[in-house]
């Protein structure tokens, strides 16, 4: 069982059904008698009935502008005036009970969270010793158990029995020497990758071990012990983790540990690895990935990337050094690939650079008038033997000036138009001990009507703002066909109107469980949310999310529900701000998203005062697309907006299914009519569905 200490949802019953019941914070076996506090961990059960919070379901409704009453959504009068609600001002919608789907939340310096972290796992940790000590045994992880189903697959042939650290083999004669440790001086070149596919998780590992202080957050547990216990603090979905794991590792016949170690008895890599295949439910589900998975697991935070070999632009080197350069000096967690290069295998063997391999960037250095510029680089397995004329000896003693970092180490300099060539994608960690972040988990719609969570937030000053978007994998084997969006605004919270955008309003839009932007944004209200068509009309469960705000100032995050007209307003303004203007005649505008998005957005606006403006949408040639008003294959719309109005007429997002393309074309008419005629689909503004004409 994955252990979460913050936001712990689990789908067990708090009353113990069977025999046992199993703690979901340290997953040890209770009987009856204990609950609701384990016996092992001393700790609450988090979902026993005395911490349960039943919250009150809102009751929608809208108030009337004229006399302020609250009627039901269902009344199409005013019970009090009898004024026509579809009169009303929109923005008027409230929730009854709004304060019990309102949360308040402030951000934590990222250093203060961890030391949170550390001091409450700590707490856990000396509860689980004395509990063996008193019991004189070792601790074995219920929920990780040694069996083939934690190694996850059949193909392992090495693997012949499970070990306790203490009875592991080491991997020299010198070693034999040494007492374990947690970590001792570790170095990128200490780690060694055993028989798992998984260099994605390696790479991050040896970028992380350049910094020690981080490993010193991800292992809670600073010295070993002899009954077993570790905790491992991982980022898993957004959210930080503290996972128990055992001493029990997969080895060969001749007590060889199976999978990744590091020498002189460094035990940090096997737990590391461990942790992360409980929470991926085995070894073998850590096969195959990308090194900003594994740094973001490890550091929380997202990464930048800069395609050295872009496909339809040509390379702006000068910027590329530029970022390079200001990620060196921050001393930010830096990676590059050596795959995808189009150079021939003969001629990296020839330079001795080993091809598809991860490297870490440890320095950026330029020579006067930035004629010369060259990069320090480090192979994590100390195997590259890179030579070349412009790093002479009177060079490289210069440059050691920069960096010391030795040949032995792996570490080599590279002249720039070299580094060009033989590397292809360069990822920079945005960890910053000193920066604050906020997580907070929602679910994404299943319709155009259910109500959306919107994240409110007030910046004090011109701030460094990320913003990452996360959905939940509990199998990193299944590929997500989703695609997923958020939508920024400004938020003027004190205006009658509640308007949103007028200053700015941002659409970031990702195929996949991914998405992420990261700016500057001046002193002011905000509003964020995330949205999904790709679970409207679906029964799929998973649908949670985590919002993760990374800044250079404290933040206070409120989370409201709003209705979906909300979320309306918010992709009008977007589109009208950053989208393309097609204006037809004095009367009719339409808005479309830029081509660059992977979904459109079409908004039609009627400026006239007296018309109605009958808007028909003849989609063809669709593959891979799930639309916002259609579930099936005919995805035509007819649309009647009235006199200064904006309407979403529709939203497609692509569906992101492996090695197929999405596509789709589409012609539109208008014309203005003095009659209304019904929207088809038909569109169900008592619910505020997002389709709903908006007033301007």
């Amino acid at each position: 069982m994955v252990t979460i200490y913050s936001d712990i949802h689990t789908a067990t019953s708090p009353i113990p059904l069977n025999d046992q019941w199993s703690c979901p914070i340290c997953s040890f076996d209770n009987p009856p008698s204990a609950f609701p506090r384990c016996n092992m961990c001393k700790q609450m059960n988090p979902l026993s009935r005395e911490e349960l919070n039943i919250i009150d379901q809102p009751i929608l409704t809208w108030q009337c502008p004229r006399c302020t009453l609250n009627n039901k959504i269902a009344n199409e009068r005013c019970n009090a005036c009898g004024h026509n609600k579809h009169a009303s001002n929109d923005n008027k919608n409230i929730l009854i009970n709004s304060q019990s789907t309102s949360q308040t939340s402030m951000s934590l310096a990222v250093r203060d969270r961890r030391n949170k972290d550390e001091s409450y796992a700590e707490n856990i940790f000396q509860h689980i010793i004395d509990y063996c000590k008193q019991a004189k045994t070792h601790f074995v992880d219920d929920q990780f158990v040694p069996s083939p189903k934690s190694i996850g697959s059949d193909s392992f042939r090495d693997v012949s029995q499970w070990l306790r650290i203490s009875d592991v083999t080491p991997l020299s004669a010198d070693d034999r020497k040494l007492p374990w440790t947690i970590f001792s001086s570790p170095q990128p070149s200490d780690i060694q990758q055993g028989a798992l596919g998984n260099c994605w998780l390696i790479a991050a590992l040896a970028l992380v071990s350049e910094q020690p202080r981080l490993l010193e957050h991800i292992l809670l547990t600073k010295t070993v012990n002899h009954e077993g216990v570790y905790l491992v603090r991982i980022c898993h979905n957004g959210l930080w983790e503290t996972i128990i794991v055992d001493d029990c590792f997969p080895c060969t016949r001749y007590k060889h540990l199976v999978f990744t170690q590091a020498k002189h008895r460094q035990l940090y890599v096997p737990l590391i690895e461990k942790a992360c295949a409980k929470v991926f439910g085995s070894y073998a589900s850590l096969k195959s990935g990308h090194l900003s998975e594994g740094l973001q697991l490890l550091t929380g935070a997202p990464c930048d990337h800069i395609d050295l070999k872009p496909s339809n632009d040509p390379l702006d080197d000068d910027i590329v050094w530029a970022k390079l350069l200001s990620a060196c000096e921050s001393k930010l967690l830096i990676g590059v690939s050596s795959s995808g290069t189009g150079v021939s295998s003969k001629e990296y063997a020839r330079i001795h650079i080993h091809e598809n391999h991860a490297f870490s960037i440890l320095a950026a250095h330029a020579f006067a008038n930035d004629s010369t510029r060259f990069v320090l680089v480090r192979d994590p397995h100390a195997r590259s033997n890179y030579t070349e004329e412009l790093v002479t000896e009177s060079v490289l003693a210069q440059l050691r000036l920069v960096n010391a970092a030795r040949r032995s180490t792996g570490a080599f300099w590279i002249s720039w138009p070299r580094f060009l060539r033989y590397f292809s994608l360069i990822t920079i960690s945005t960890y910053n001990s000193d920066h604050f972040d906020i997580r907070q988990q929602g679910q994404f719609t299943q319709s155009a009507t259910q109500c959306v969570a919107t994240y409110h937030f007030h910046v004090p000053q011109t701030s460094l703002i990320i913003i990452s978007l996360l959905y939940h994998r509990h199998d990193r084997t299944t590929h997500t066909h989703h695609t997923q969006s958020f939508v920024l605004c400004d938020a003027d919270e004190l205006s009658l109107s509640g308007s949103v955008g007028k200053r700015m309003s941002i659409l970031i839009c990702k195929r996949g469980g991914f998405t992420y932007w990261t700016g500057s944004l001046q002193a002011g209200s905000y509003v964020l949310i995330p949205f999904s068509t790709s679970f409207w009309g679906t029964t799929e469960k998973n649908r949670d999310y985590t919002v993760v705000i990374h800044s250079s100032v404290q933040l206070d995050l409120i989370v409201k529900n709003k209705l979906c007209t909300f979320l309306a307003d918010c992709l009008i303004s977007a589109v009208m701000k950053t989208g393309e203007k097609m204006r037809q005649n004095k009367d009719t505008v339409f808005y479309v998203t830029p081509r660059k998005l992977e979904m459109n957005l079409f908004v039609a606006e009627n400026l006239s005062i007296k018309d109605y403006l009958i808007v028909d949408i003849d989609m063809k040639d669709v593959k891979n697309i799930r639309h916002s008003r259609h579930s099936h294959l005919s995805y035509n719309t007819h649309d009647c907006v009235p006199p200064r109005y904006r309407q979403v007429i529709f939203l497609t997002e692509w569906v992101d299914k492996h090695g197929e393309s999405a596509h789709m074309n589409y012609t539109y008419s208008y014309k203005h009519d003095t009659r209304e005629t019904d929207s088809m689909p038909k569109i169900n503004s008592t619910k505020y569905d997002v389709h709903t004409p908006r007033a301007f």
